[in-house]
């Protein structure tokens, strides 16, 4: 296992941003990251919105996954993410949402092939 790539965001207010990571398809992902820094009592939320695959060569699917659960309960149950990468992944997106406040959020793709 080694590092593919290392991300990292920072909004300030009510603001959404998005770091997308290109992928190998031949490769297996492990993606982590979370909320490292906080200023302000509002909510701050890391997670994959979108993640494409290419299942044969003329063929790339994306599934969005974006917009979870807006409630406080939610946000604070999942500030952090770790996820193993389907199978032919070509790009995973990680979205830092903040409903204010300043929040900032770092994470990891491993290669774990």
């Amino acid at each position: 296992m080694f590092v593919h790539r290392t991300f990292g965001g920072w909004t300030t207010g009510t603001f959404t941003i998005t770091m997308t990571v290109p992928l190998d398809r031949n490769r297996r992902y492990l993606v982590t990251g979370g909320l490292v820094g906080k200023e302000g009592g509002e909510h701050g939320q890391v997670f994959i919105s979108t993640v494409c695959t290419m299942p044969s060569p003329d063929q790339v699917l994306c599934g969005v996954r974006d917009d979870p659960s807006d409630s406080p309960d939610v946000l604070i149950k999942n500030r952090g993410l770790v996820e193993f990468l389907p199978a032919a992944a070509v790009r995973v997106t990680v979205k830092l949402r903040s409903s204010g406040g300043r929040h900032r959020a770092e994470g990891v793709v491993y290669d774990i092939t």
